[in-house]
């Protein structure tokens, strides 16, 4: 995903103690210290740490930790909470396993079990998300793209 709005983040080389300015796209790679040619990886954007300001990135994402927390406590099991994400192949997979437990369930009582496992998975998913900070949140599901629990 192409992010057109990066801005810059302020960092300091581990080696040299260098100020450094970077954009924030480039969180988690790994350069060279322009002062000193040391390596070291660039970390994810997390909150300033001044005022408690957060960084862009992760405020615009965290603005998704609501949403996709409602969309899984009450309509989990359709994998919505996945959709806010943007995790669509997770969010298919719950909507396809669900679809299928309804419409073989009037015929079969095991596939009515699936979207009751697949609600209480989301029920937990949901609680995580309102749970974790905005940093965490940011860290878990947009950084890692952790896709279950």
């Amino acid at each position: 995903m192409h992010n057109t709005n990066v801005s810059p983040m302020d960092i300091t080389c581990p080696h040299c103690q260098a100020p450094l300015t970077v954009k924030s796209n480039f969180g988690g790679t790994t350069t060279d210290c322009p002062h000193c040619g040391g390596k070291f990886q660039i970390p994810v954007p997390t909150a300033f740490s001044g005022g408690g300001n957060q960084h862009p990135d992760v405020k615009a994402f965290a603005s998704k930790k609501i949403a996709a927390g409602i969309c899984a406590i009450l309509f989990g099991e359709l994998g919505i909470h996945k959709f806010v994400l943007g995790l669509s192949t997770p969010g298919a997979i719950m909507l396809v396993l669900t679809l299928s437990g309804v419409f073989t369930g009037a015929c079969l009582f095991f596939p009515i079990i699936i979207p009751i496992v697949l609600r209480v998975i989301a029920m937990v998913e949901g609680i995580i998300y309102l749970t974790k900070s905005d940093e965490d949140f940011y860290q878990t599901y947009a950084v890692e793209q952790k896709e279950w629990f």
